[in-house]
């Protein structure tokens, strides 16, 4: 009995790369995007630009819906960060306070910012690479209102994601013959990027 047809190495970068585009534009792309903007909205420290970025880079068509999940996670992230403060106010500072960068004092600023400016301290956080959650927690800690606070996590993630997701994309179109050669090569030099980003992140935050 003959064994069937290996695939030639000419169709092999053809077939890899249907396989991510056929990823990144399904249903299950999209729950990735809600799951993972709920995440970072919450507890978890790495940013959904990363699954953005990886979606628009190899199905750039697929950007804009994306960023639509991943705002109605951040969204629903942000409000049960929000109320989970209410009920354990000291057990959600210990647990914030313990992720990677966060010290105290990002925390006393951003509760300064708050008092300042209301729940439009958000916004300028988006250039001061502090992370949403610290607002987020120190508007219920002060008792600033769940809706503004939302409407200006939203706002913060929207201007962040639409200007890095719209770059990607636009790369993404750009070296489509590339990116279509080389998947795996493609998608290996992306995850590495953002490992080495998240590293000299760290490095550079500790204490």
């Amino acid at each position: 009995m003959s064994s069937p047809p290996r695939p030639s190495p000419a169709r092999a970068p053809a077939s890899a790369y249907a396989s991510i585009v056929g990823l990144v534009s399904s249903r299950a792309a999209l729950w990735v995007g809600a799951a993972w903007g709920f995440a970072e909205a919450s507890l978890f420290f790495i940013v959904p630009d990363a699954w953005l970025g990886f979606v628009a880079l190899f199905a750039p068509r697929r950007m804009p819906v994306t960023l639509a999940a991943i705002l109605a996670g951040a969204a629903a992230g942000a409000v049960c960060l929000y109320l989970a403060t209410l009920v354990r106010p000291d057990e959600l500072t210990s647990l914030i306070l313990a992720l990677p960068a966060v010290a105290p004092a990002d925390l006393e600023q951003a509760r300064a910012q708050l008092a300042a400016d209301g729940a439009s301290a958000i916004l300028p956080a988006l250039l001061e690479g502090r992370p949403v959650k610290l607002y987020v927690h120190g508007a219920a800690l002060d008792g600033t209102g769940p809706v503004e606070v939302v409407l200006f996590t939203v706002l913060n993630r929207l201007a962040r994601l639409l200007v890095f997701g719209g770059i990607m994309a636009a790369l993404g179109w750009a070296a489509r013959a590339v990116i279509a050669r080389r998947p795996r090569v493609v998608a290996a030099l992306y995850v590495v990027a953002w490992i080495a980003f998240y590293a000299a992140y760290l490095v550079s935050h500790r204490s």
